[in-house]
C-alpha cells in the first residue's frame, strides 16, 4: 500500500493486485482526510474489502465464501431498480425494511436456506402478525435477490422458489374479487349520475381487463385501427407514487414483461375512444380531467361511496373491474391463456382462481341439463 497527497489536501491510499484474467496487475484506491496510523489502517481495510468485491466477479466456478446478504443487496439493487417502475420500487423498499429485520445485512447470504426462510416468514406470519400479502412480498424479494445471488457464485445451492410455508388461511373466497353482473351495472349507473368521466373510465378497465394505471396512460397513438377493428397498445402505466397529481407521468414501462400487449378492443369501448380522442393529438392522453390526470384516489373513494350507499359487501376498488373482466371472459368460455395474455399475466394466482370459480360454478349450472342428457 501506498499514499499520495492530493491537490484538495486530502490523501489517496493505493494497493495492487492480479487479475487472474488477463495476469496482470490492477489498482484499487481510497480518499481519506489524514494520513496517520489509524487512517493507514482503515485504508488498508476499505482496500482490502474493494480487491476482494472485484476477484469475487471474476472466480465463476467456485463459491466465494464470506458474502453478506446486504453486498449482495447492494450489487442486486441497481440491476432491480432499472427493471421496475417506481411504484414497484417504492414497495420493495418496504419489503427491505422486513429483510433488514428478520435476515440482517450481515447474514453469510451462503448460510441462508430454505429452513431458515420459512422460518422467518412463518415468524413475521404469526409472531407479528403480518398477513399474507406482505410476507409473500418479501419472499419474492428475497428470492430475486438469492437467484442473483446464485447466478453470482454467492451461494452453493439455487434458491427454492416455492417454500413449504404455513400461510395463513384465506379469508376471502373469489366470488368477492370480482363484480357480478348485477352489481357492476349498479356500480356504473351510481357512478355515471354522479362523475360521467369516472363511469367511462371504470367502463374502460372492465371491457379492457387493464390497470388502472395503464388506463390513463392510453395515448391516442396507443389506438390503432386494422381493416375495422380497433386495437390498443399497452406500453407503460401511470407513475403514482405520491398522492399528488402534478407528480404523476407514463413510465414506459408496464408493471410486469408481460404487460407489454396489444389488445383487440370491444365495439363499445371503440365508442369511448371516439367520444374522448376528439381533438386531440397522437401524443396526447385519452382520459384527463381539466389537462391533468385523474387522481386515483379520488376515483377509489368514489368507489367507496357507491359500495357504501349499494350495500354491496365487497372490497371495491378499480382494480376490482380488471378482475370482473376475467371473470367475464371464462363466464364465456375463453380459454385461461388467452385470458391471461389479454390481461398482461403470465402466471397469475388471482387470475386463475377467478377463472377456476367461475368456470367450475358454470359446471354446477348445467348439471341437471347433463344429467337428463338423453
Amino acid at each position: 500500500m501506498w499514499v499520495q497527497k492530493t491537490k484538495t489536501a486530502h490523501f489517496q491510499f493505493f494497493d495492487r493486485y492480479k487479475d487472474p484474467l488477463t495476469n496482470k496487475y490492477r489498482t484499487v484506491s481510497v480518499t481519506l482526510p489524514n494520513n496517520n496510523r489509524i487512517s493507514r489502517k482503515k485504508a488498508q481495510i476499505i482496500l482490502e474489502d474493494k480487491i476482494q468485491a472485484k476477484l469475487r466477479k471474476i472466480q465463476d466456478g467456485n463459491i466465494k465464501t464470506g458474502v453478506t446478504l446486504g453486498e449482495v443487496i447492494k450489487e442486486w439493487e441497481p440491476i432491480y431498480r432499472g427493471q421496475v417502475r417506481d411504484a414497484t420500487w417504492e414497495s420493495y423498499l418496504v419489503a427491505k425494511k422486513h429483510i433488514i429485520k428478520y435476515f440482517g445485512l450481515d447474514t453469510l447470504v451462503n448460510n441462508i436456506t430454505p429452513k431458515l426462510l420459512i422460518h422467518a416468514y412463518e415468524e413475521m406470519l404469526y409472531e407479528d402478525n403480518y398477513n399474507n400479502p406482505t410476507v409473500r412480498a418479501v419472499s419474492y424479494r428475497m428470492t430475486s435477490i438469492l437467484s442473483f445471488a446464485y447466478k453470482r457464485d454467492y451461494m452453493s445451492n439455487q434458491p427454492i422458489k416455492t417454500l413449504d410455508v404455513n400461510w395463513k388461511k384465506k379469508t376471502t373466497v373469489p366470488s368477492e374479487k370480482f363484480l357480478e353482473q348485477a352489481e357492476l351495472t349498479a356500480i356504473l349507473d351510481y357512478v355515471r349520475q354522479r362523475r360521467p368521466r369516472y363511469a367511462d373510465i371504470f367502463e374502460w378497465q372492465y371491457l379492457t381487463g387493464m390497470r388502472i394505471g395503464e388506463t390513463l396512460g392510453m395515448q391516442i397513438k396507443n389506438i390503432t385501427n386494422e381493416d375495422g377493428q380497433y386495437y390498443a397498445t399497452v406500453d407503460g402505466t401511470i407513475s403514482y407514487i405520491t398522492s399528488r397529481v402534478e407528480d404523476y407521468y407514463k413510465q414506459n414501462n408496464p408493471k410486469t414483461e408481460s404487460g407489454n400487449r396489444t389488445l383487440l378492443l370491444p365495439k363499445r369501448v371503440v365508442e369511448i375512444y371516439n367520444q374522448y380522442q376528439q381533438g386531440k393529438k397522437l401524443n396526447d392522453f385519452l382520459f384527463l380531467d381539466d389537462n391533468k390526470f385523474f387522481a386515483f384516489t379520488a376515483l377509489n373513494q368514489m368507489l367507496r361511496r357507491a359500495k357504501r350507499d349499494l350495500k354491496i359487501n365487497k372490497r371495491v376498488t378499480t382494480h376490482i373491474f380488471r378482475h370482473t373482466h376475467v371473470s367475464k371472459l371464462a363466464e364465456l368460455g375463453v380459454p385461461l391463456y388467452i385470458i391471461q395474455d389479454r390481461v398482461g399475466h403470465s402466471d397469475s394466482a388471482i387470475t386463475r382462481e377467478v377463472y377456476l370459480h367461475v368456470t367450475n360454478r358454470a359446471k354446477q349450472k348445467y348439471k341437471t341439463t347433463i344429467i337428463d342428457l338423453k
